[in-house]
């Protein structure tokens, strides 16, 4: 079955009219296929509203096996995919990548309540997702006339998935932790579109679940710290902001919680120092 961008999203509005249920003729996973191979179209509403809503759907929902959704992951974290034309900046491959991302996210969250992946399996989607969040550079959030790409967030959201996964050594978090803060310590671009909020969840997600233990976090947070004033270009301004923006974000964020206080200091300290 090959349907065009048009006769998808009309498919994909009776879809959602109906509950999101397919006729007994219909696969769910042909289709699933079909969306796959337009996941990155530039029409807002069908990539977003329709094409990554349903996917949501049917996969909360078991319309998927788990064969089919190990396809599916293996779609998503190709390099037709997830590393679509990566080195482009600005470019409009940016959207296949990042709504690629979340189906990572929304297949590793099914797996964190039925374990159909293998170790093996969850080891190379978190070696391809971290590689992606370093790599990428396009992190616009939204793109006006074209939607949402938030290359931050959405990957966050899939680092927030993973490091919730019990198959990980404490060194695997901290590539995870470490991808985030290679993603907040830049100065090309600064977030505007609250990433800061959706990368903190992956550190809080560490820390209330007890994953790495204080003096580890704390470790983590002391790299936060600019050591360099001497260049103060705009690229130095834009990288201090995203720090501290990132840094406040987590500290309130952890405000609440019990047994933070020596991490709440440690952020207080790096943001009077910035």
């Amino acid at each position: 079955m090959k349907l065009g961008e048009n006769k998808l999203k009309v498919k994909l509005m009776k879809i959602r009219e109906n509950n999101y249920l397919l006729e007994k003729e219909e696969s769910y996973y042909e289709i699933g296929l079909e969306m796959m191979n337009s996941i990155g179209v530039l029409d807002a509403e069908l990539r977003d509203k329709l094409i990554y809503t349903t996917f949501y759907h049917w996969i909360i929902k078991d319309k998927f096996n788990t064969e089919q959704l190990r396809q599916l992951l293996s779609i998503s974290t190709s390099n037709s995919h997830l590393f679509n034309r990566v080195n482009e900046k600005h470019g409009d491959g940016v959207f296949k990548r990042t709504f690629s991302v979340l189906i990572i996210a929304l297949i590793v969250y099914k797996h964190r309540n039925e374990k159909f992946l293998t170790k093996e399996e969850l080891q190379d989607v978190r070696h391809k997702v971290i590689d992606y969040m370093i790599m990428e550079e396009d992190l616009r959030g939204y793109v006006e006339g074209q939607g949402w790409a938030h290359a931050s967030a959405h990957t966050a959201d899939v680092l927030d998935e993973l490091i919730q996964c019990d198959c990980f050594s404490k060194n695997d978090v901290k590539e995870i932790l470490d991808s985030i803060k290679a993603k907040v310590c830049i100065g090309y671009y600064v977030y505007i579109d609250e990433e800061d909020e959706r990368m903190v969840n992956v550190v809080e997600s560490c820390i209330r679940g007890k994953i790495l233990n204080n003096s580890e976090i704390l470790s983590w947070l002391k790299a936060f710290k600019i050591q360099d004033y001497s260049n103060k270009n705009i690229e130095f301004y834009h990288f201090k902001v995203n720090i501290k923006g990132f840094l406040r974000s987590l500290y309130f964020r952890l405000a609440n919680v019990e047994g933070t206080e020596m991490i709440l200091k440690e952020i207080k300290s790096n943001l009077d120092s910035l």
